[in-house]
């Protein structure tokens, strides 16, 4: 984030705008593929996933779209006055 601020301010004058998205919890082949050789069964894997996602606010893990859609806000005009910015994508989990 430090990073983030510190280049914003150094690029701010170039009309350059440095924004920053932090993501939470993100299912992926990548992020599954590690447990599919670990021995566990279907319903052991299915019962894990679940007990992560209870523990998130909005109930579920996160998709690639959920970070696509920030991205794509922050590229857009919608966020032309934003600049040294951390956008936290990842269901709620830091409000608890």
């Amino acid at each position: 984030m430090s990073f983030t601020k510190n280049f914003a301010l150094e690029v701010a004058p170039h009309n350059i705008h440095v924004n920053a998205i932090a993501p939470g919890g993100i299912t992926t082949e990548g992020s599954t593929k590690p447990l599919a050789g670990s021995g566990l069964t279907e319903a052991q894997l299915k019962e894990m996933s679940e007990s992560f996602a209870a523990r998130i606010p909005l109930k579920r893990m996160g998709v690639p779209d959920d970070i696509a859609k920030v991205a794509l806000f922050l590229a857009s005009s919608a966020a032309d006055y934003m600049t040294g910015s951390l956008m936290v994508v990842d269901g709620g989990v830091l409000l608890m």
